[in-house]
Parts: structure tokens; C-alpha cells; sequence
């Protein structure tokens, strides 16, 4: 069932269902809302939130994919369950449940950003993807989601803020060859971009070959 497309009448299902969850939420009913986003799971997807909650992200990722690609609105409505989740267990206190929950939710925002299809009708809620790195940034995260925030930030063409997640990358892995060379990609790939949207995103040239010229000496060192 999974791997069906998401059609209009399950996409209006969707949003009639979290009008209901958010409007638990509203009114503090936060068990209820997790009944609720359970019931919806299990509607739209036919498993329950406790499988969801189980399972890797890896996993999820493979589920929210048709012959190798991702179904975009799949994807944002298993975000936003998610995100919901993570702020009803939030709310009730479980701090710990919700930082899991809401670290899923945002890798599954930022998959369906940066692979965004053409006729996705959910783009709306992309909107929750700031207020979720904000939510989480507090954190010590994974490379993994601290890689997808770095090219969320340079496609929205915030390469200041992208920079700062390189930074925090090298910053937390000791500056290792690894992630390094991961660095490297990234600002090589910056320097594709015209000199006007470096600027404009707060990150000239001028210091992108400045932090290519030092980790390319840190790892001739290595």
C-alpha cells in the first residue's frame, strides 16, 4: 500500500484529518491528537504511528519512493504527521521522544524539498522547515541532517547560514579528512554560483576560495 501514488482524494484526507489534530492540539488535547495522527497513519498509509516510530530513517526513506524516486507529497505528509507527533510529546513534556520524532520529521522535510517534483500539491507546508531547524539547532545532530540543512540553506540561497552548518560539521568531527573533503565538495560547488547571488546570500567569493585555500592546506597535512 505504501507504494502507491498519493492521490488527490488521500491528499484532501490529509489535510481534513490534521485540521482535526491541530485543532486538538489547540485545545491541549494532546492525547487525543496522537490518536488522531495514529488513526491517520493507519488511514493513509495502512501502519500504525508505533511502526513509524520503529522504524529507521533509511527505512521511511525507502517507503516514501516509487522505481528509485520520491513521491513528494508522500513524503511532506509523513513529515508533517511526524512533526505533530514530535509536538504533542513536546507538549506533554517527553522531551527526549519528541527531539526523535521531530529529527525524523525534519529529514523528511528537507528529502522532499531538494527533491521537490513538479507536481507536488503540498508545498505549502515547506514552510514548517525553518521553524523545525530552529526547533532542533539547539542540538547536537548528525552529519546526515546537518548536511541536507547545509544545501537546504544554499538552495534557498542563504550561503551565509550554509556556511555556518559546513563550520559546525568540521567543527564537530576535529576538521577529519572525511569530512573535509565533504567540505571541499561543498564550497567547489558554491563557486559554481554567480558572484551576485553569493552576495546576495551573504557570502562572497572572496571567502569561499579563503576557506578552500585552508582545508585544502589542513588535509595536504593530514
Amino acid at each position: 500500500m505504501l507504494k502507491r501514488t498519493i492521490t488527490a482524494e488521500l491528499i484532501k484526507k490529509f489535510n481534513e484529518m490534521l485540521y482535526k489534530i491541530l485543532d486538538d492540539m489547540d485545545n491541549e488535547n494532546y492525547e487525543g491528537a496522537l490518536d488522531l495522527i495514529d488513526t491517520a497513519f493507519k488511514d493513509i498509509f495502512r501502519l500504525s504511528i508505533k511502526f513509524f516510530n520503529s522504524l529507521s530513517l533509511e527505512n521511511i526513506m525507502e517507503m516514501v519512493k516509487i522505481n528509485g524516486s520520491i513521491v513528494t507529497d508522500k513524503c511532506i505528509i509523513m513529515a508533517k504527521l511526524l512533526e505533530e507527533e514530535g509536538n504533542a510529546l513536546e507538549f506533554q513534556h517527553k522531551l527526549d521522544d519528541a527531539f526523535y520524532i521531530h529529527q525524523k520529521s525534519l529529514n523528511l522535510f528537507l528529502e522532499a524539498y531538494l527533491n521537490e517534483s513538479t507536481n507536488c500539491d503540498l508545498k505549502n507546508y515547506f514552510s514548517d522547515i525553518d521553524p523545525l531547524i530552529n526547533k532542533l539547532c539547539e542540538y547536537k545532530l548528525s552529519f546526515t541532517l546537518l548536511s541536507k540543512i547545509a544545501d537546504y540553506y544554499a538552495e534557498t540561497k542563504r550561503y551565509d547560514k550554509a556556511d555556518d552548518i559546513i563550520y559546525e560539521i568540521l567543527e564537530e568531527n576535529n576538521h577529519d579528512a572525511k569530512h573535509i573533503k565533504f567540505a571541499i565538495k561543498f564550497y567547489e560547488n558554491l563557486l559554481l554560483k554567480n558572484d551576485n547571488d553569493l552576495n546576495s546570500g551573504n557570502l562572497p567569493r572572496e571567502e569561499i576560495e579563503e576557506s578552500l585555500s585552508s582545508l585544502r592546506n589542513i588535509l595536504q597535512n593530514k
